[in-house]
């Protein structure tokens, strides 16, 4: 049975010629290839044959029909998916560059501003997904992608699921400890909720260099996700606004019934802290209190989002 190392130069399914490793995941393996029918480089993921008592075995053949389903630019494109022996395998866009998880052990603890502009085109092209009906459920900085000329693009939607389906989680937990939110750790039904409690501990983390919760197994970081709130930002880093705080501690709030419901109405309070942000506001009391957990829904309606299809 082919490794890793031992795929490259493969042709799989005789049409993607392997040629390098770009990222391991406990499930499976990215690799850039190139399409010789197509004659272009892409990018495949082929699932650990090892995983598969655990791996979802229709999960590459879902993604791909989710994402046909996702036609935008911030939105990593899914070309192909099928299977060569033992390997299943998904061909998706090739982007150049770099991961959100390299700018950040590169950067952080970043500036709010420097962190908003990274998170505003992901909560865009969550927007779309959103509003498709869809929930990524695997957001993480490994899942943001930054091209050579600076675009941001969302990828994996192979734990994806139909809001409008009630779908818990499996025995096993899925997707990144340290992203999840609680009621995915507590098997519930997810919703669009999940996604932004994600943001949030990406957000957290690219402004504190911390994740919102640590200790020493997955399991006990889970257990503190469910039964710990996360302390504000500006207790590990000074001068940190109370409304990015607030904008913070919303996202994160344990009671996904205090969270914003989508990644549309997030942005639109990301929005506002950005126009705060750039006024130079070293506090804002009408915008924290608007954004604190609890206050209820977002004052004014979010704006229509510009189209940024493809």
């Amino acid at each position: 049975m082919l490794d890793d190392k031992s795929l490259i130069g493969y042709k799989l399914d005789q049409r993607y010629v392997i040629h390098e490793l770009i990222a391991r995941g406990g499930m499976a393996s990215v690799f850039r290839a190139t399409d010789e029918r197509l004659e272009r480089v892409v990018a495949v993921k082929i699932v650990h044959p090892n995983t598969s008592q655990i791996a979802d075995p229709d999960q590459f053949t879902r993604e791909a029909k989710l994402a046909a389903r996702l036609n935008h630019r911030g939105i990593v494109s899914v070309f192909d998916q099928g299977s060569d022996g033992d390997f299943t395998y998904l061909v998706m866009e090739y982007v150049p560059g770099k991961t959100l998880r390299d700018v950040m052990r590169e950067e952080a603890p970043m500036s709010p501003r420097r962190a908003l502009a990274y998170l505003e085109p992901i909560l865009v092209a969550l927007s779309e997904a959103h509003k498709s009906g869809l929930i990524h459920r695997d957001m993480k900085p490994e899942n943001v992608l930054i091209s050579t000329n600076g675009e941001v693009k969302v990828a994996d939607f192979g734990l994806a699921r139909a809001a409008t389906v009630d779908q818990r989680t499996s025995s096993v937990l899925i997707g990144t400890v340290s992203y999840l939110a609680p009621e995915v750790i507590a098997n519930q039904a997810v919703d669009p909720r999940a996604d932004i409690y994600a943001c949030g501990a990406i957000f957290f983390e690219m402004i504190t260099g911390r994740k919102p919760h640590s200790a020493d197994s997955p399991i006990a970081v889970a257990h503190k996700h469910v039964a710990e709130d996360v302390a504000a930002p500006s207790t590990l880093v000074p001068d940190i606004p109370p409304y990015v705080d607030a904008l913070t501690l919303r996202a994160l709030a344990r009671d996904r019934a205090q969270r914003s419901p989508d990644a549309r109405t997030f942005l639109y309070q990301v929005r506002m802290v950005q126009r705060a942000l750039a006024e130079g506001l070293a506090d804002d009391p009408d915008l924290t209190r608007d954004l604190l957990p609890g206050a209820g829904p977002t004052p004014a309606q979010p704006p229509q989002l510009p189209s940024q299809h493809s």
